[in-house]
């Protein structure tokens, strides 16, 4: 899912065309979706995930470099995310709207190495020290804390970034009310794709086999 949603904000960026209001709007939301989630992200693994793999048994020092490269990505993250901010409202001059592609660039190829180098190493500690139940139990209680900004997003990258399993298992530890309100955060997200000029679809783009 986080692959697919780093693809669709690459092809909005790509689609941006700065001297529109309205797309700079949508383009703010989508962006500080798309930084907020990601430092909800780095902070689940940090404060629950990997504590609770240690707790267990697994080696922390395997984790050690994956938290280091949080820390790495977490000072860029603010800087995109006040870039982003900058855009709500207004139109972005050709100058600022460079640098904010720059920033773009920078933490798409600074989280797509972060996962290369995490995915080996934490799906196998994860079958290996945590039982189903507790995951689960995990997944429920930081699902009560993800950030409520930009669902509308979230709810683009289940729909079209995961498998019909994979989005089953995701949705389960959502809110009632958010799953109850699912069809209108996804018309809402077609609507903001159109506005951006990208297909809903592409996150699907990249989904794994």
């Amino acid at each position: 899912m986080i692959r697919g949603l780093i693809r669709l904000l690459e092809s909005a960026m790509a689609k941006a065309k700065p001297d529109d209001v309205k797309q700079m709007k949508v383009l703010s939301d989508f962006g500080l979706f798309a930084v907020l989630g990601t430092h909800f992200h780095h902070s689940v693994e940090d404060d629950y995930y990997w504590p609770a793999l240690v707790s267990n048994g697994a080696d922390r020092s395997l984790l050690e470099p994956l938290e280091k490269e949080h820390h790495m990505i977490d000072p860029l993250l603010d800087e995109t995310q006040a870039a982003f901010a900058g855009l709500k409202g207004e139109s972005a001059d050709g100058q600022s709207f460079e640098a904010l592609a720059t920033l773009v660039k920078r933490f798409k190829d600074g989280m797509l190495s972060h996962l290369d180098n995490e995915e080996p190493v934490f799906f196998p500690l994860l079958t290996e020290y945590m039982t189903d139940d507790e995951s689960h139990k995990l997944s429920l209680t930081v699902g009560k804390k993800a950030p409520r900004q930009g669902v509308t997003w979230l709810m683009g990258g289940v729909k079209y970034g995961m498998t019909s399993e994979q989005s089953a298992e995701f949705l389960a530890i959502l809110p009632a009310p958010i799953r109850m309100l699912r069809p209108m955060f996804l018309r809402k997200y077609a609507k903001d794709c159109g506005v951006l000029g990208v297909d809903p679809a592409t996150p699907s783009q990249v989904r794994p086999d």
